[in-house]
């Protein structure tokens, strides 16, 4: 295929676009991803079946994590996304691992992160790391990585405290007991 799409654009004397490389079956899997990733997925009522077609799209994504509804997650390179596990990503959440003039760039989310409604993350040239047992605020704007137990709001996210909270699910309790 990349041979014959060479070929026709040599004798239209114009230059061969960067997917006349992919094999066939990458570019018809293309627009079928992006159908699936920002019309299907985001639209389904249940949880396990959206984790369970990001997977199928690529992303990498650990053991119970909730991604809610109407979240869009970046598919020019899936395996660019990582979600570790006992992750909440709440609805409406954008991430981002390309923009111009920057390449593709990492985005992880490591252990017991909690993304507020409505959070953008945008990669930017270094890539984003947010840290276990970070919370995002709602509406934020992460642009840089977020380090381990921190609680970080705004546009764009500022980190405003230490989260003293232990981990969900974790033995310590509270009160010290």
């Amino acid at each position: 295929m990349s041979l014959i799409l060479k070929s026709v654009y040599k004798l239209r004397g114009k230059p061969v676009p960067y997917y006349a490389k992919y094999p066939l079956w990458l570019i018809l899997w293309k627009p079928i991803r992006k159908f699936l990733n920002v019309v299907i997925i985001p639209c389904i009522p249940f949880n396990w079946m959206r984790i369970a077609l990001y997977r199928l799209v690529g992303f990498k994504i650990g053991r119970n994590v909730f991604i809610g509804m109407r979240c869009y997650l970046d598919d020019v390179d899936p395996a660019m996304t990582t979600i570790d596990d006992n992750v909440t990503i709440s609805y409406g959440c954008y991430f981002t691992c390309h923009g111009r003039r920057q390449g593709h760039t990492p985005i992880h989310i490591l252990n017991d992160a909690y993304l507020g409604m409505q959070t953008s993350v945008v990669a930017g040239k270094m890539g984003v790391t947010i840290g276990r047992n970070c919370l995002i605020g709602a509406c934020a704007l992460v642009l840089h990585s977020i380090p381990d137990d921190c609680v970080a709001v705004g546009v764009p996210a500022r980190v405003v405290k230490q989260n003293d909270l232990p981990p969900e699910g974790s033995d310590e309790s509270c009160n010290g007991d």
